[in-house]
């Protein structure tokens, strides 16, 4: 049976997995996903909002995953290829969708705070828990972070996306749901910066 709270994540996965078959254009990708994470924004109530001090520390254990998923990226050609061929399409999806009405501040607020927050909360805060107190520790960092892998990229450009989704896990885990989102809000932030 699953809990109230675990089916939360479940909802939001079916809901950006709808999205993305649908393959909106630009715009409606954009406002349609604004309303999607506002929709969620609530769920942080369900989450534990704890930071330790030594939070500092997820910083080191983060810039460490970077460098392994950027050396598997260059280490092996075809998750390079599926890497190079998201970047273009979040290039090409940040561009066009700044130029909609409202556009380059929604992308701002959606790409800094608004994903960070939800996403976040439900990989991390929701389904990172419910995985740990049914199966285990081990079993909460592979399943969130595969989940949020194959969310964004499935196939082998999931690979990256699923080491650094583990130290996500392992900001959240040893120092609370604020780091995992600042650490989120960095990733973003430099995707934001390289794209636009």
């Amino acid at each position: 049976m699953i809990r109230k709270r675990a089916a939360v994540p479940l909802i939001f996965v079916a809901a950006v997995a709808a999205f993305d078959l649908y393959k909106p254009a630009a715009c409606a990708a954009l406002y349609l996903g604004t309303a999607l994470y506002l929709a969620f924004v609530p769920a942080g109530l369900l989450a534990d909002w704890r930071l330790d001090r030594r939070f500092p520390l997820a910083f080191l254990a983060y810039f460490l995953t970077l460098l392994t998923a950027t050396a598997v990226i260059l280490a092996v050609p075809p998750i390079r290829q599926e890497y190079k061929e998201l970047s273009e399409a979040q290039r090409t999806f940040f561009q066009e969708a700044a130029g909609c009405p409202l556009g380059a501040p929604l992308v701002v607020i959606q790409a800094l705070a608004l994903a960070p927050l939800v996403e976040e909360v439900m990989f991390r805060g929701i389904l990172f828990e419910e995985a740990r107190r049914r199966w285990g520790v081990a079993a909460a960092y592979v399943l969130s972070s595969l989940v949020f892998a194959l969310l964004h990229r499935p196939g082998l450009g999931a690979v990256p996306i699923f080491i650094i989704a583990l130290s996500l896990a392992y900001a959240y885990h040893r120092y609370g749901l604020p780091a995992s989102i600042m650490l989120h809000f960095l990733q973003n932030a430099a995707a934001l910066y390289i794209n636009l």
